[in-house]
């Protein structure tokens, strides 16, 4: 059997049917270690990985596995601390899954943005966003299928569209998204998004300059517009009148316009009776925050799309407390990746509930009281024992016991390691609360730890992530 075809074959099909997000962020990095005596092992490089897949995936696994060699009545899960290596022989190319969740084939990709380009002439510039990287979930379920309809049939079906709601929503998503998509189903049509206030500015430089006819023949004479953020044309007449005369001419020639705003349109002040009106003739939708398991699993994504494996429970703890909008919430999520790079550590609890404390000024964190962390600094042995085994999710009594596989083995060096190091306790004394090893056994394990940390960086993270929670 060619195990690396073997474990592609596998999750080739679990992607047509799993959390495709779980696929690229769980299972990357993963492998066959081998298949012995009926049982299939899978291999991953760090231990929530391996418990997140077996508590999720488990049976799934089993039955895609039997598919392809019927003597498979089992699997199982180990840690390899060595796919860590980026060049490691036995992992497969996760590029086609990546491909496989979206780009739009119909624009020219550049650095962090979208050129459209029609007739060889740029046309408008648009983040990379698309319709399937939007996460609807139950809350906004309406918008998207809006959005998607749109792309099919533009100028057909909801014109013009309306979307609205809080700042860091996802609305800009949205539009971006929904250009890119028109763009995608109909290469040919001109699609120009743009803010209100680029819209604002290029009419008073046309003025200026007096070069209107080309400003209204550039957007009278497209098959889309995308504008964001139009409360911005209140209080300004010649914009808001300029922009109602080419919203009359798009919309009577059965042109798509799709806007976007912070408030429904009766309650934009400032805008003219006439436009508000016209606004509201089309599909108007409000832009929700996504529920919570919609927000875990955003943010599962972006710390994939930043290379980050993040700890399920430190998602989840953002998600339950950062509930103002996604833009902040990933902001979050990015403040604790980068710091954790900073300082060589993974985030944890303590760290994120730190960066949301600092940002957002809220003192009362779901999951988290101040008070109990700090009874958790290390003061003891027992202290540094619980901890380690938290960290790593495995019981106290596995850590401290005789068991010798290699997802217990590494934690308890770690655990014997930090003792010493913290606590500065004998050797003897260390093993006496480890099942009586000798004090030979506690120094090879410490000068291992001591050693692996010159060139290992996911341990050097582990390491500081643990002294971290411990207020070290």
């Amino acid at each position: 059997m060619d195990k690396k075809s073997f474990w592609e074959q596998i999750l080739t099909k679990l992607f047509s049917s799993a959390n495709k997000q779980h696929i690229l962020t769980f299972f990357n990095n993963s492998i066959i270690v081998g298949v012995s005596d009926g049982v299939l092992t899978l291999g991953f490089p760090v231990i929530f990985s391996k418990e997140f897949i077996r508590e999720r995936y488990h049976l799934k696994l089993l039955q895609l596995a039997q598919e392809g060699d019927a003597s498979i009545r089992d699997v199982q899960y180990e840690i390899v601390p060595a796919l860590a290596d980026q060049d490691h022989p036995d992992k497969i190319d996760m590029t086609k899954f990546k491909d496989a969740m979206g780009e739009s084939p119909s624009v020219r990709k550049v650095p962090n943005k979208m050129e459209v380009i029609v007739d060889g002439t740029m046309r408008s510039k648009m983040m990379k966003y698309h319709l399937n990287n939007f996460m609807p979930g139950s809350n906004n379920r309406l918008v998207h299928a809006a959005c998607t309809a749109v792309a099919a049939k533009p100028g057909d079906i909801y014109n013009p569209l309306y979307l609205y709601g809080q700042v860091g929503l996802g609305k800009t998503h949205l539009l971006q998204a929904t250009g890119n998509e028109i763009l995608r189903n109909h290469p040919n049509k001109r699609v120009i998004y743009m803010t209100a206030e680029k819209f604002i500015n290029e009419i008073i430089d046309a003025i200026g300059k007096r070069h209107t006819k080309p400003f209204k023949d550039n957007y009278r004479n497209v098959d889309c517009l995308i504008v964001d953020d139009i409360q911005f044309f209140a209080n300004k007449a010649t914009s808001e009148q300029e922009f109602f005369h080419t919203f009359n001419e798009l919309y009577d020639a059965g042109k798509q316009i799709i806007m976007s705003a912070d408030r429904p349109p009766r309650d934009l002040d400032g805008l003219d009776d006439r436009l508000r009106s016209r606004f509201a003739m089309g599909m108007v939708i409000e832009v929700c925050l996504p529920d919570f398991e919609t927000r875990v699993a955003i943010l599962q994504r972006k710390a994939q799309e930043y290379g980050e494996m993040i700890a399920p429970e430190i998602l989840e703890f953002i998600a339950y407390n950062v509930t103002s909008s996604v833009r902040e919430m990933i902001g979050i999520l990015i403040n604790a990746i980068a710091l954790a790079k900073l300082e060589q550590t993974n985030p944890t609890i303590r760290s994120v509930a730190d960066a949301i404390k600092k940002l957002n000024k809220v003192d009362n964190l779901v999951g988290y009281n101040m008070d109990d962390i700090n009874k958790r600094a290390v003061r003891t042995l027992d202290d540094i024992i619980d901890l380690v085994a938290g960290y790593y999710k495995i019981p106290r009594s596995d850590l401290i016991g005789e068991q010798r596989c290699k997802e217990i083995m590494f934690p308890r060096q770690i655990c014997m390691y930090l003792i010493r190091e913290i606590l500065d306790q004998s050797y003897e004394a260390i093993g006496e609360n480890f099942g009586g090893r000798n004090h030979t056994t506690i120094l090879h394990s410490c000068n291992k730890i001591v050693a692996q940390m010159k060139v290992d960086e996911r341990l050097v993270r582990d390491v500081n992530a643990l002294k971290r929670e411990m207020g070290v």
